[in-house]
């Protein structure tokens, strides 16, 4: 092999290393709340301030809808502890609907071993009331039909 050709080698295993490293997941990486808009727009950020007037340090909160994350779905789970002032966006972490009992990787497999870890429970109502509101059509918000997530914490508290 000449000099160009092991460089040239060289290069493309260096390129396909980088492009295959990608994460396979965007669990818990951080993400925008976001709701509704009642013009149909684009989707709006809620604020840190909303999140509190709804006693956000007791509830957990789910946002479907973000482009922040891969399956759309931000999750703020009750411990979260932010900084933010009022008027700022309120932050969570992307998550997606899990069957109880599964495993929920990290996007960086060291939260994976903390208190950030994440795990399937439910943090919406249950079961039964879901399909109560989808009325059988799927009507429930975003087509949500099972109440578990992949979230940080163990104990579930359905949002209530």
């Amino acid at each position: 092999m000449t000099r160009v050709s092991i460089a040239l080698l060289a290069v493309m295993v260096a390129i396909i290393a980088v492009t295959s490293c990608k994460p396979a997941t965007d669990l818990n990486r951080p993400c925008r709340l976001v709701k509704r808009n009642p013009d149909g727009g684009e989707a709006l950020p809620i604020l840190e301030g909303e999140v509190l007037a709804n006693k956000g340090h007791d509830k957990d909160f789910i946002s479907i809808g973000t482009v922040d994350c891969d399956d759309l779905i931000c999750v703020r789970d009750s411990h979260l502890v932010t900084d933010a002032g009022p008027f700022d966006p309120a932050y969570g972490y992307c998550s997606r609907e899990c069957l109880e009992g599964s495993v929920c990787p990290s996007y960086d497999s060291s939260l994976d071993t903390s208190a950030n870890k994440l795990n399937c429970r439910a943090l919406l109502l249950d079961k039964e009331t879901l399909a109560v509101i989808a009325g059988g059509d799927g009507g429930a918000p975003g087509n949500v039909r099972d109440p578990f997530f992949c979230a940080r914490g163990q104990t579930p508290d359905a949002g209530i």
